[in-house]
């Protein structure tokens, strides 16, 4: 490649990049999960500890909980380490954030359908006269309607935010923006 005079002295344009803002916020929200896995976590060994010795299918079903919880964890640990690696813009993590975020936007999509589903079953079992249910059990029916309602809005948010910024990050503008390491 030819450089000239001209080009040493040409700054790149500085340009708010939007792509930057959702890896930021994936990192945020990944380091969030990561704090409720570990919470979650370290409430059920407190609840295995305390499980008396002949109980062996609680055992189980708490160890199962507990490896979901460690997995979630690992997942949430490499959404960081991706994130990080393109806020720093580093060349291996852009093609390792393109398919973390396109693993996200299938899983997302996937609990979304479930959460519809779920209204879905909420809303036939709503027609029942509310006769039946204590005003304690109504507010909580209504409470579990609202938060089936705003997971389902945020996973109708996420799916086209990830599936964006996938493919942002395999834009040759943005591709240019990352360097390899030196070596």
């Amino acid at each position: 490649m030819l450089i000239t005079r001209s080009d040493l002295g040409r700054q790149p344009k500085s340009s708010f990049a939007w792509w930057r803002m959702l890896v930021w916020l994936l990192l945020l929200l990944a380091a969030y999960g990561g704090v409720q896995y570990i919470h979650h976590a370290q409430q059920v060994r407190d609840v295995l500890q305390s499980l008396p010795a002949g109980d062996a299918q609680s055992a189980a079903a708490l160890h199962r909980m507990l490896g979901w919880d460690i997995g979630y964890l690992l997942a949430a640990f490499l959404v960081i380490a991706a994130c990080a690696g393109c806020i720093l813009r580093q060349a291996w993590a852009r093609p390792a954030l393109r398919v973390i975020a396109s693993i996200l936007c299938v899983w997302s999509a996937y609990r979304g359908v479930l959460l519809w589903h779920q209204w879905s079953a909420l809303g036939a079992a709503g027609a029942m006269p509310s006769a039946l249910l204590t005003p304690e059990q109504a507010a909580q029916w209504a409470d579990l309607k609202r938060v089936l309602l705003i997971g389902l809005l945020l996973r109708v948010i996420a799916v086209p935010a990830l599936l964006w910024l996938a493919w942002q990050l395999g834009q040759p503008a943005v591709r240019l923006q990352f360097r390899a390491r030196p070596g």
